[in-house]
């Protein structure tokens, strides 16, 4: 169970040395091949199935931003970490990796000691490894049942919803771009993003979210009223609510559940205080339960309807999965099903429309 598939595509002999002793020490019979550029790396992906893929930034062959995107095109449920040397350009190339579907990012560890690098490496990567191994424990579980169709035809038809929010983590740029490219720019209600991500990393993926929508992505500032037109991406290290006069209020409480900002948090704001006539959540790809008590809340206090992501299409099931056992879905869908159900629903808008570029 706890074997690993492990690609490592990396420069150093020193760092691929040390990733490769860390796969052992997890597991004996960890699999790991070795790649020294982009090509040798697009080679092994297309020909195996990996769990983990080390990638240093800075290795040669191809634009990295190209490079990542045919890497979780050509293996969407590996896990990457990406790596860069520490330099004034390694939060920038992290960053882009994130953007671009990374599941996490290390700049290597300088210390005098070998040792002492060698447990950074080691303390980064098990915590990778045990994502991988959480998620086939998770697969093993019985799960959720599609809800019935009849059922949510018939809560559908009656359902005008006028805000639609998302949960997303492990996996969820990738995810996103798939859904907000596809949406179109009169979209007529707001949306409200929860993206778990370093705060840092946060612009980088909002202009990158910009660029491929239609819509006005944006990080959501504090007092903002949200309009029809625009996506409201939560900022880093902050909790992201909404008040009862559909204004953005940024909170500093403590992380929920080891997140911040907590979907959990932005949810249940909106149950209290939302005065509109429905609210369409959608959970996508992400380790952990985040938005499982913010639809509780949802679902008690508002007319809401919920979209879950569905196992196959997810880098990590964790957070559709909690949704879904929950009992909370109304819709299991595939990834590329989701923008055409999402435009689908009779929206009800009293909200100001805005337009692409403009200023709040």
């Amino acid at each position: 169970m706890n074997r690993i598939k492990l690609l490592i595509a990396e420069n150093s002999p020193l760092f691929k040395k040390m990733f490769a002793k860390t796969a052992m020490e997890w597991n004996e019979n960890t699999s790991v091949s070795y790649a020294s550029d982009c090509g040798e790396a697009l080679e092994h992906i297309r020909n195996n199935i990996y769990d983990v893929i080390v990638i240093d930034t800075e290795i040669s062959g191809m634009n990295m931003a190209i490079f990542f995107r045919d890497v979780m095109t050509e293996t969407p449920k590996a896990l990457v970490l990406a790596t860069a040397q520490p330099s004034s350009v390694s939060d920038k190339l992290c960053a882009e990796a994130m953007a671009s579907g990374a599941f996490n990012f290390m700049v290597k560890p300088i210390y005098d000691s070998y040792d002492e690098n060698c447990k950074f490496v080691k303390r980064r990567l098990f915590e990778v490894f045990k994502v991988v191994c959480d998620e086939r424990s998770n697969k093993n579980k019985p799960a959720a049942a599609e809800p019935a169709p009849c059922i949510r035809t018939t809560v559908k038809k009656s359902f005008c919803p006028e805000i639609v929010l998302f949960a997303v983590s492990t996996g969820g740029p990738m995810a996103l771009e798939n859904i907000l490219s596809k949406l179109p720019e009169n979209f007529p209600v707001p949306i409200i993003i929860v993206q778990h991500m370093p705060a840092a990393f946060i612009e980088t993926l909002v202009h990158h979210l910009n660029q491929k929508s239609r819509l006005h992505v944006k990080i959501a500032e504090n007092r903002e009223v949200v309009k029809s037109g625009f996506v409201y991406i939560a900022a880093g290290g902050i909790h992201t609510m909404l008040d009862g006069k559909n204004r953005i209020r940024l909170d500093d409480s403590p992380p929920i559940n080891g997140v911040r900002p907590s979907a959990d948090i932005l949810f249940k704001s909106v149950a209290e205080s939302f005065g509109g006539s429905g609210v369409l959540a959608v959970i996508l790809t992400g380790m952990g339960n985040d938005g499982e008590k913010g639809l509780e809340a949802l679902k008690e206090k508002q007319n809401c309807f919920c979209l879950v992501q569905s196992e196959k299409t997810c880098v990590v099931y964790g957070m559709p999965r909690a949704a879904a056992d929950a009992g909370f879905a109304d819709m299991i869908l595939d990834l590329d099903r989701i923008p055409a159900e999402i435009e689908s629903f009779n929206y009800k808008s009293d909200i100001n429309p805005g337009e692409k570029g403009a200023v709040n």
